[in-house]
């Protein structure tokens, strides 16, 4: 869309800045003379600007759909900035976004006596002034898109009912439930205003809503601060988090009545997909006009699980995503306690410490995973863990919050021996320092030095785990304390954690001592039949399907591969293996594995032929230990002629699949229990 040019010739002449994909160059404007080339835009093609009403079960992504309602730009009393030609339709707006955070290095950092800025100068604009800090005129491409994101409202009361099982349900939300209070004031608003029908001027309200910043008031209650973007105020960004939550809750077996029995499971997938598509609208449109807030962590970290389960663990969108959660983190200061907890409320002091604990374990599972660097770094941070308290208590003043904190230890745990969702993220994140230790470790030459390295971090990793409260301890015999299902899955996730921690260490050991083999087929065999105690839960719960194949890939497939390839050398040579359990129950736990694998490896999942062929190779193994084809006592050379021979169960490629198996991984955060 095209806009003409100023009639006042006057206005030719002033100074604009285009900002485009969040890159700002200022553009000099003469008379007579063109526009200064612009380095980096984006495409902006208009759609039809209406279509017939659509079935919202249309599988095409958000943005291939056409918009049934259509929306003119809203007015406005600034001046219409200048378009360009080529369909390339650029907001531009005589102030940049603001900038952030500003650390102890920046170039502002002398102009004050501590020698930090927690923000920038136009970060500190009041609501009224952020009214002309933003263009009010989007491109009309982004306000259509606009307009449909609103119309996935109607699809609200399976939003509100897949949100509110979740936290009633859920151990593992990081959000905290102060977050359910929205769901009533939006409800309220869509029958109100018939926000779901896109009306033009409920498009052009929430649009201005979101561009101003998002200032929470230091005596703020947790109760009331859904106020700041609902109701009247209603935001983008809190759509884009129920969005993001309920796609991916939609997964899970959750809100049975709606989704229909005979399709149930593909209904469930076009309802993710869409709801994917939607909040990547919502983003993409914050982008452009909002300044970064809390409200814009929640979506980004909510985003970046949703992504996890519809493109799978292996997928280059979830690092992407990563990537920009990570960002967004150090943006808004998430990683600097100190320049948080003076100015703000308590309730969203904790719940800033809580989004950053659970960013920081998700970014060392997945750098452990993929075998790349941490994008997080405890060096570059110092934000507290968050403190040890039930949800409910985030809803309260400031003076009740201040008499529960009393009743804490002086490490910050509740004394009642109670399990909070809070409890979990602690726990995890104490666990995941010392992943990041191992990571930093592990891209160094190994040697005795290094050893030595692993060796402490071991040590420490085990004492910090006896410290914790005897009641975040998980064994096999929990599931007969009385335990839930719910605490106890858990319990199960914290405990693989802690785990793979000393199944990473001893492998690394191995290279320089041998000694440290056996220490490895003990701490996989534990964690062999750790994962199988959490697959075995699966009969006692909603569909978790999801995460029951990711805990057996992120832990089972490198513990089972060391395993079996012990007892695979076994058999081939006749020496023992210096393992010190039951070699029958071993056998009988791979076994039990490998039937899971077997059940995985169905159409329609995400990694099929890696679960395929992960349990054929795994079962021509066990029967080739349980039926050895040739004599065992075979050495040397001899041996290394079988491996080339066709009497061989399995070949070259699948010891090197083997290998790859053994990669580091840990479980997210997507449990929903």
């Amino acid at each position: 869309m095209e806009n003409p040019p100023p009639a006042n010739p006057a206005a030719r002449k002033k100074s604009v800045v285009i900002i485009a994909s969040r890159s700002v160059l200022v553009v000099r404007r003469n008379s007579g003379r063109p526009v200064a080339s612009i380095i980096q835009h984006r495409q902006t093609h208009s759609p039809p600007s209406s279509t017939p009403e659509q079935d919202d079960s249309d599988p095409r992504p958000l943005r291939a759909r056409p918009v049934s309602t259509p929306v003119s730009t809203f007015s406005n009393t600034e001046e219409l900035g200048p378009r360009l030609d080529d369909g390339f339709n650029m907001l531009v707006t005589t102030r940049s976004l603001p900038t952030g955070y500003l650390g102890p290095t920046s170039f502002v950092a002398a102009l004050e006596e501590d020698h930090e800025f927690v923000s920038s100068p136009s970060d500190q604009l009041s609501q009224d002034d952020a009214t002309t800090a933003f263009p009010s005129d989007l491109p009309l491409y982004w306000v259509q898109r606009t307009a449909e994101i609103l119309r996935c409202l109607q699809d609200f009361p399976t939003i509100d009912q897949l949100v509110c099982e979740y936290y009633k349900l859920s151990k593992a939300a990081v959000i905290p439930s102060l977050l359910l209070n929205a769901l009533p004031s939006i409800q309220t608003v869509i029958d109100a205003a018939q926000l779901h029908k896109s009306p033009p001027e409920q498009v052009a309200r929430v649009l201005q809503n979101t561009k101003h910043v998002l200032h929470v008031p230091s005596i703020m209650t947790g109760s009331q601060f859904h106020e700041l973007f609902t109701g009247p105020n209603l935001r983008l960004e809190i759509l884009g988090v129920f969005y993001a939550i309920a796609g991916r809750l939609s997964l899970f077996g959750l809100a049975h009545d709606k989704f229909p029995q005979f399709d149930g499971m593909a209904a469930r997938e076009r309802f993710s997909r869409k709801m994917l598509a939607a909040s990547d609208e919502v983003l993409q449109v914050c982008k452009l006009i909002a300044p970064v807030n809390d409200l814009t962590i929640w979506m980004l970290y909510e985003i970046l699980l949703l992504s996890k389960v519809a493109h799978g663990d292996t997928s280059s969108a979830k690092w992407r995503r990563l990537g920009d959660l990570s960002t967004h983190i150090f943006e808004l200061g998430l990683h600097r306690d100190s320049q948080q907890s003076s100015s703000l409320p308590t309730f969203l002091v904790e719940t800033r410490r809580r989004l950053f604990a659970a960013t920081y374990q998700l970014d060392k599972s997945i750098a452990t995973f993929l075998g790349r660097p941490p994008r997080i770094s405890l060096r570059h941070s110092d934000c507290r863990l968050p403190l040890d308290l039930d949800d409910s208590l985030l809803k309260a003043g400031q003076s009740e919050i201040e008499l529960a904190v009393q009743d804490l230890d002086s490490d910050g745990w509740n004394t009642q021996g109670s399990l909070h969702r809070s409890t979990f993220l602690r726990q995890r994140f104490l666990v995941t320092t010392f992943r990041e230790e191992i990571l930093e470790v592990s891209l160094e030459t190994q040697n005795h030095r290094t050893a030595e390295k692993l060796r402490d971090i071991s040590a420490r990793c085990h004492q910090t785990w006896d410290s914790l409260p005897k009641q975040l301890h998980y064994s096999p015999d929990s599931r007969d304390e009385n335990i839930s299902n719910t605490i106890c899955m858990m319990l199960i996730v914290s405990y693989l954690a802690y785990l793979y921690n000393d199944f990473l260490i001893q492998r690394l050991l191995v290279q320089q001592d041998p000694d440290a083999y056996s220490a490895l087929l003990d701490v996989s065999s534990t964690i062999l039949s750790t994962v199988l105690d959490f697959c075995a839960m699966r009969e006692d719960m909603v569909d978790l399907r999801p995460d029951f194949i990711w805990t057996n890939l992120l832990y089972g497939f490198p513990s089972a591969a060391v395993l079996i390839k012990a007892l695979q050398k076994q058999a081939r040579t006749g020496r023992p293996i210096p393992y010190q359990g039951s070699r029958s129950v071993l056998i009988r736990h791979l076994s039990v594995f490998i039937s899971h694998l077997e059940s995985m490896s169905r159409p329609g999942l995400v990694n099929q032929e890696l679960f395929h062929r992960a349990s054929k190779i795994f079962s021509g193994i066990i029967d080739e230990v349980l039926e050895p084809r040739v004599a065992v006592t075979l050495r040397g050379p001899e041996l290394d002629i079988l491996a080339d021979s066709e009497t061989c169960m399995i070949g070259n490629d699948d010891l090197d699949f083997l290998d790859m198996l053994e990669f580091g991984g840990s479980i997210d955060q997507y449990i929903i229990f």
